[in-house]
């Protein structure tokens, strides 16, 4: 006689690992976006909103070519697409107070700037900041989206409440983890942009910052055991290669008749 089985099986569902691999994809973009943001961001925006009369009408100096920091945060270098514009560009320049030159039959000027200030890395700070609100209401976004999917998909039974209740879960788990790294990951970037102005801006920021100093000196320590596992793999290579080499000297000597010299005391 067969034994019924009431254990109720757990039915598959794809809503969660759809919503799980959604959130972790916007936590990745995000940290993403936010590599090509820099401190010298802010000279490189000063340059390409200075406006400059070409013609008789204003033009932006972004419009006239690109403008890139691509060595030192302390110098801009800027592409002119037009050659006929670089001699009064670089006049320009020269007058608003920036040391300027142009090598001859160059499309780049070269210009010398002061370290971006207080209120132009606030700045930075701040689209950072709208960055990481942006992408928080994303994540929120997405788990709204899959719930919405999920009540209908139990109002037309093709899952149960009970599945959807483990869906459910699974979900918001995520979305708490994927929005805390959110914030760390935006945390670290105004960090490193701000310096020694940067200031905590909420409540939990310091927990946070917490967490991110643990992550620093955590990375830190690989990087040292690594430099280490290296040096002692090189060494103990380079004692492999010197010992290969006396012994083929060895084996040389002895094929051509060569004995070491005999010392009588």
């Amino acid at each position: 006689m067969e034994v019924e089985n009431n254990t109720p099986t757990l039915i598959e569902e794809g809503y969660s690992p759809e919503a799980i691999a959604n959130l972790e994809r916007a936590v990745e973009e995000f940290a993403e976006s936010l590599l090509v943001i820099k401190s010298e961001d802010a000279n490189i925006k000063v340059f390409q909103s200075l406006q400059i009369t070409m013609n008789g009408r204003k033009r932006r100096i972004g419009d006239l070519g690109n403008v890139d920091s691509p060595e030192n945060p302390m110098k801009i270098q800027l592409m002119i697409y037009n050659k006929e514009h670089i001699e009064q560009v670089l006049e320009f320049i020269k007058q608003n107070g920036f040391p300027a030159k142009n090598e001859e039959g160059s499309q780049f000027i070269h210009v010398r700037v002061p370290k971006p200030s207080r209120m132009q890395l606030e700045e930075i700070g701040d689209d950072v900041n709208r960055r990481t609100n942006a992408t928080g209401s994303r994540l929120t976004k997405i788990k709204t989206n899959t719930s919405l999917r999920i009540r209908a998909a139990v109002e037309k039974e093709f899952i149960d409440q009970r599945i959807a209740g483990i869906a459910t879960k699974k979900i918001d788990t995520n979305l708490e983890r994927c929005t805390k790294e959110v914030r760390i990951i935006g945390l670290m970037k105004r960090k490193q942009i701000l310096g020694s102005f940067f200031r905590t801006v909420e409540r939990d920021d310091a927990d946070l910052i917490k967490i991110i100093n643990k992550r620093v000196k955590l990375e830190q320590r690989r990087i040292e055991n690594e430099n280490q596992l290296r040096i002692q793999a090189e060494a103990l290579e380079n004692q492999k290669n010197e010992e290969v080499k006396s012994n083929n000297i060895a084996s040389v000597e002895q094929a051509n008749g060569i004995t070491s010299p005999i010392t009588i005391n």
